[in-house]
């Protein structure tokens, strides 16, 4: 009995002594995840930036915590040269954190750059980060991206004028083929530009006419029953013609026009009759000054 309550002694206090630590393992400052990732490639040189997000509210309340995290931080090139950086904290999100370079021209095309954050930076209950975090990414090639992009616009251009040719290269034949025409196929220059043989190019020019006489064939045989249906189904016109015009009483009518009145001719008393020359006119007007 006695040996079963010193282990029982034991047990209870190593569980008393591991509990504090494990309750401050949990409580303590840790990161949760980071943008970029940890070797990261092709991140935008406009505007880098690493953003970091923490287990706890990180957003400093004094001038001196804000100045003392600021030094925990560190952002290097691949040669180990450090940069100017600015630590952003998001006043909407209180766990995160965003590291930019305060020089954007020193960031360079294809370049390995590290942010490092030391042990002691602090959270704004006054707990530290206990261990150093590091990630490292690389930053995009814009040369080599502009050459791919360009490549990949000229084979989109070539395939585009490929269909684009194909495509009315089909449209004829189909004309042709509608007007009755068949393109005459020149089996040796065919031969030299498909690397075909003379025999194989004649055969299929043949099974293509043999395909197009079908074809039009079939169209007039269509044609041809449309038309007869056509005049099967062909009115019969119900109008009849008649030799002149006739009266309306001839047909029982008894509506008679009424008459029209001959108007009277209104005499011309102006001073300019019509029909006149100017020579006749002044000689009537001086025969009537000469009666006043």
């Amino acid at each position: 009995m006695k040996r079963i309550g010193a282990i029982l002694c034991l047990s209870f206090i190593l569980a008393a002594i591991s509990a504090p630590m494990c309750f401050a393992a949990q409580g303590g400052l840790t990161i949760q995840d980071q943008y970029p990732k940890d070797g990261a490639t092709g991140t935008s040189v406009e505007n880098v930036s690493v953003k970091i997000w923490f287990n706890q509210d990180v957003r400093p309340e004094t001038k001196e915590i804000r100045k003392a995290n600021k030094e925990k931080v560190k952002l290097v090139d691949e040669k180990g040269k450090e940069l100017p950086i600015y630590v952003a904290y998001n006043p909407k999100e209180e766990g995160q954190v965003m590291v930019l370079s305060s020089d954007q021209t020193k960031i360079k095309d294809d370049t390995k750059y590290t942010l490092t954050i030391d042990p002691g930076f602090q959270a704004t209950n006054g707990d530290t980060l206990t261990t150093q975090d590091k990630v490292a990414f690389t930053t995009l090639n814009r040369t080599q991206a502009t050459t791919v992009n360009m490549i990949m616009m000229g084979v989109m251009m070539v395939g585009m004028i490929f269909f684009t040719s194909r495509s009315m290269k089909k449209q004829q034949e189909k004309e042709r083929a509608n007007k009755g025409k068949t393109e005459t196929v020149n089996p040796y220059k065919e031969a030299k530009r498909t690397g075909k043989s003379v025999e194989e190019i004649v055969e299929k020019d043949r099974k293509n006419k043999e395909k197009q006489a079908a074809a039009a064939a079939k169209r007039a045989e269509k044609e041809r029953e449309v038309l007869e249906d056509l005049e099967e189904k062909k009115p019969i016109s119900n109008n009849k013609r008649v030799t002149g015009p006739r009266p309306i009483s001839a047909a029982g009518g008894k509506y008679k026009a009424p008459k029209k009145k001959p108007q009277a001719q209104k005499k011309n008393s102006g001073t300019r009759p019509k029909n006149q020359t100017g020579k006749q006119r002044n000689t009537k007007n001086k025969s009537n000054k000469n009666k006043k």
